[in-house]
């Protein structure tokens, strides 16, 4: 049978093992997602840049970054700004009829938004 006193001694034994610090022990395998860290460790340096623009050049190219171009405008940049005929990967790709037909109404508005975002980029490369 185990003693009060010896019984106190091993709850003192207990708290005191309670309250040390965990051992952390060194992993034998990376962590998951470790890769993954060291990616985004690469692109999460601060970006270089040049000489400063003209401010009202910079301030047109800030806002366009910032705010929705309107449909008209795109519209009439992308007929003002076609891709030169020998760069026919600067035209937005669009899908096959057939296939467009089968589309989900969901899948055919994420298709049209990506080719819009496409016809801004085509065009301002242009």
């Amino acid at each position: 049978s185990i003693s009060p006193s010896s019984a106190g001694s091993a709850r003192s034994q207990q708290m005191a093992d309670f309250d040390k610090e965990p051992v952390m022990e060194e992993p034998t395998a990376p962590e998951p997602g470790a890769d993954l860290l060291d990616v985004v460790a690469k692109f999460a340096t601060p970006a270089r840049s040049g000489k400063p623009l003209h401010p009202k050049l910079a301030g047109s190219i800030n806002f366009l970054a910032a705010h929705q171009l309107q449909d008209q405008v795109l519209a009439e940049a992308v007929e003002k700004y076609k891709a030169p005929d020998n760069c026919i990967n600067l035209n937005v790709p669009t899908v096959n009829p057939q296939i467009w037909g089968n589309m989900s109404s969901a899948i055919r508005a994420q298709e049209v938004r990506l080719q819009k975002i496409l016809k801004i980029l085509t065009s301002g490369i242009t």
